[in-house]
């Protein structure tokens, strides 16, 4: 799937794009059907589409937010002023990728991590293989938090006993 330069701008501009939040719990396996679906139906929409997974509400309650977001660069649509800087209003067929984000406080320094799923024309091929490494990367980026946060927790244990 390819879209203008100047088509993508406007969709992040006038926040033309699909958005769904799912509140997740804190579970050993976490349940992405509902994702995968959304995605499903929303994927060829000629607006981008941000569709994100809340597990314990998410960042902004010190949870953790799995998303998944269409787009021509490779940055959260939510950026929009860096966006309008690095998209140009032209004419050129641009390819729409597909990207994986977590954010956490343990993801990463900036707390978030973006990867490419692939590109909307990949998913449409083998839609089923691009689930398989969004949830592959999922359950990495969960077990990487899940162990930064023990870390911390028996470097905070540490640190009391020694007051």
């Amino acid at each position: 799937m390819q879209i203008t330069g100047k088509c993508a701008l406007a969709n992040i501009v006038d926040e033309k794009f699909y958005t769904k939040s799912i509140d997740a719990m804190d579970e050993d396996e976490i349940q992405l059907d509902e994702l995968f679906s959304e995605i499903d139906i929303h994927i060829l929409d000629k607006n981008f589409l941000h569709i994100e997974l809340k597990i314990n509400g998410g960042i902004e309650n010190e949870g953790t937010t799995l998303s998944v977001e269409t787009n021509v660069i490779n940055l959260p649509l939510r950026y929009q002023n860096q966006l309008r800087k690095l998209v140009w209003q032209e004419e050129d067929e641009l390819e729409v990728n597909f990207y994986m984000i977590a954010e956490n406080e343990f993801a990463s320094k900036s707390h978030l991590k973006i990867a490419l799923a692939s590109s909307v024309s990949a998913y449409e091929d083998d839609s089923e293989s691009v689930k398989a490494k969004i949830s592959a990367w999922f359950n990495e980026q969960l077990a990487h938090i899940v162990e930064m946060q023990e870390k911390v927790a028996v470097e905070k244990k540490i640190t009391d006993e020694e007051e």
